[in-house]
């Protein structure tokens, strides 16, 4: 009888017969799609090793032009084929950004395969191996190496495939022929039944909830957009995807039954591979968007998929194309499609934001991003830029709102950075015609609200701008932080700064400036162990964030501790850039100590030692507190007067900084606190 050797590969109760081009689940034959057989074999072939998401698609689809859309699809029906993970075991990895690795075990097995008709009736003893007679050994494993099929070793042959046994008592019997074929037979059928089921999953997300639904029952409430990646090959494209990350966030985060991560913490995993699980667990979400975008001129594509983290598994991935002037619209389609596939039911107004068309000029759009990624670096040059960039797009469409809510935002973060401290008007200015243009923009009503305070001192105008801005993005973390920062600590309405503070924790765990501004409210609110902690925790992550020094020096003040004081000072004022001012604290500390200092600071404008021949402003309000320390009333009160005058954006915390405990039983302190709206 003439026999044949096969080459075949097993892997936990599968079989993968590359001859044939089947995978074997028992009798059951799963005649996979012919590029879902082709990238499982690859896997296989290359198990243990990470195989980059070009390299695999090219190796699978040779001259053929697709996108990593296609590829996740036949994942993700490999996935639901294998019943990867449902069981405990896990077959196919994902490696965010890179690609993916075939983590099972996978054992070599040479067959015997007869041509005659008896000798398949003589090993029918198991159920999938009719006429197989088989010899199994490992698959090497030597990660690095090209997608070439591996050599084949030998070793001794596997147990982990029984054969049939004899009765043991315990309710297991020997296999008869014709139970094997009865059994082989109804296997076969469920395993046509699966392949129409997954023939069904390659037409279309549809059909994939129909016959499999979400392999993770559980709600998802929570997600992250990770930053998007540039396929374009051009790193002048940057600031577009970065755009395109921000847009994405900014649509998800209208929907009020979804938390949504802010930008600022999910950038700091863009060009990292850090594990989706552990993503999940640093931010606190149950879901990931990933995706990528190409622009090609006035063409883009967008593709997008969701991930639940905690089992790295695919629930849904799309591609969308369009011009550049309909990329707004795009993105809001990529958003409907994610709170669709999450089972979120959508307010009229909110699915209304998400359909509503926003055609717009492509060139504006073009600055109008650009200024973003300014704005995004969060420095003063960073802001400036951002100006340049959004006056651009406004020159080039007077009627984009978006635009007008950059420029606003930046000017209104020039005044609190204080290198512009007359910029709220022009702040104002923009942001108004940032909502007489769309009222629905959230970020318009934040920076509104913040124009409110520093610019009119109208408390309740600006509360009433930040619930809008709320209602419109109950995920906007700016808005939560600025509300709790700006206005309800400045009250002296403590524990509901506190609850918006921690809120925009929440939704942007790492933003070094929320978790500082925490530890502020806490000072503020006289729970200085608390505040200790939140700074020493900021400390941690970044000891040359110069906000935290600063909140600190005025900690140790407060406290008493004035040689902690002058390091923290020292440090404050290195990490603004005036080494020489520095020096000079340390020389009048060195002299005369801590009330020394405070008389320099007492003097006004250039007169004193630390201010002369030094790149540093020593204003009014720094004066007031000098003069506060050191018994002076009546000077302290003058000096506020001047810093009201100069509408220093020091005042805001008049009514609830510990510095001006000693004033406040005078009337003119009153009168001050009366003025200002406090």
């Amino acid at each position: 009888m003439d026999r044949t050797v096969k080459h075949l590969y097993g892997f936990g109760p599968f079989v993968l017969d590359p001859v044939e081009r089947l995978l074997l689940h028992g009798a059951a034959r799963m005649e996979l799609p012919p590029r879902a057989f082709d990238t499982l074999l690859v896997l296989v072939e290359n198990n243990g090793r990470l195989l980059e998401k070009d390299a695999l698609m090219r190796t699978v689809w040779r001259d053929t032009v697709v996108e990593e859309n296609n590829l996740s699809q036949v994942v993700y029906l490999l996935r639901k084929a294998l019943r990867d993970g449902e069981d405990g075991s896990r077959y196919i990895e994902t490696v965010p950004k890179r690609g993916y690795r075939f983590v099972a075990a996978v054992r070599g097995i040479e067959s015997e395969e007869g041509k005659s008709e008896e000798g398949n009736r003589k090993s029918s003893g198991i159920g999938w191996n009719n006429g197989l007679s088989t010899t199994f050994s490992p698959v090497s494993n030597h990660p690095g190496e090209s997608l070439a099929a591996l050599p084949e070793a030998s070793a001794p042959p596997n147990t982990d495939f029984p054969a049939a046994s004899s009765g043991n008592g315990n309710g297991f019997h020997p296999q008869t022929p014709d139970s094997a074929r009865r059994r082989g037979w109804i296997q076969g059928v469920m395993g046509g039944l699966a392949l129409v089921a997954l023939v069904a999953l390659l037409e279309g997300a549809n059909w994939k909830q129909k016959w499999f639904g979400d392999a993770a029952p559980d709600l998802i409430r929570s997600v992250a957009v990770l930053p998007l990646q540039n396929l374009s090959n051009d790193p002048n494209q940057e600031y577009f995807v970065d755009g395109m990350t921000d847009e994405l966030i900014t649509d998800l985060a209208q929907i009020r039954e979804l938390k949504v991560v802010s930008k600022t913490s999910i950038m700091q995993y863009k060009a990292t591979r850090t594990p989706l699980p552990q993503i999940g667990r640093e931010l606190g979400v149950d879901a990931v968007v990933e995706g990528s975008v190409l622009r090609s001129g006035d063409q883009v594509r967008i593709t997008a998929q969701l991930i639940r983290t905690s089992t790295d598994r695919h629930i849904w991935a799309q591609a969308y194309n369009g011009d550049l002037k309909d990329v707004l619209s795009l993105q809001a389609r990529v958003a409907e499609a994610i709170t669709s596939q999450v089972k979120l039911n959508l307010t009229a107004e909110e699915s209304d934001r998400l359909r509503r068309g926003r055609a717009v000029n492509p060139e504006a759009l073009d600055y109008y991003l650009r200024g973003r990624f300014a704005w995004n670096q969060r420095n003063v040059e960073g802001f400036r830029k951002g100006i340049e960039y959004f006056n651009q797009a406004i020159e080039k469409d007077p009627n984009f709102a978006l635009a007008y809510s950059g420029l606003a935002d930046c000017q209104t973060l020039l005044v609190l950075f204080g290198d512009n401290p007359s910029g709220m008007s022009d702040a104002k200015s923009a942001a108004e015609k940032a909502l007489q243009f769309d009222g629905t923009l959230a970020e318009a009503h934040t920076s509104l609200a913040a124009v409110r305070i520093l610019h009119d001192w109208d408390w309740t105008g600006a509360e009433q701008e930040f619930q809008r801005a709320l209602e419109l993005n109950p995920n906007s973390a700016q808005a939560h932080h600025w509300y709790g920062n700006l206005l309800l600590g400045p009250e002296g309405r403590h524990d509901e700064a506190i609850s918006q503070l921690h809120r925009a924790q929440e939704l942007d765990p790492l933003s070094l400036i929320i978790n500082a501004d925490v530890g502020f409210a806490y000072y503020l609110a006289g729970r200085y162990d608390l505040a200790l902690q939140a700074y020493q925790k900021v400390l941690a992550e970044n000891p040359n964030f110069l906000p935290v020094h600063f909140y600190l020096l005025q900690y140790y003040k407060q406290v008493g501790e004035y040689d902690l004081w002058l390091k923290e000072s020292m440090e404050d004022a290195r990490l603004a850039g005036s080494p020489d001012y520095a020096q000079a604290l340390q020389q009048v500390y060195d002299q005369g100590g801590f009330r020394a200092v405070m008389e320099e600071l007492a003097k006004p404008g250039g007169s004193n030692k630390l201010a002369r021949n030094q790149d540093i402003r020593v204003d009014a309000c720094l004066s007031a507190e000098a003069n506060v320390v050191l018994g002076r009333n009546s000077a302290a009160l003058n000096a506020l007067d001047n810093c009201y005058r100069a509408a220093e954006p020091a005042l805001l915390y008049l009514k609830v900084d510990p510095s001006w405990t000693k004033l406040r039983s005078e009337p003119r302190f009153q009168d001050l606190l009366r003025r200002i709206g406090l």
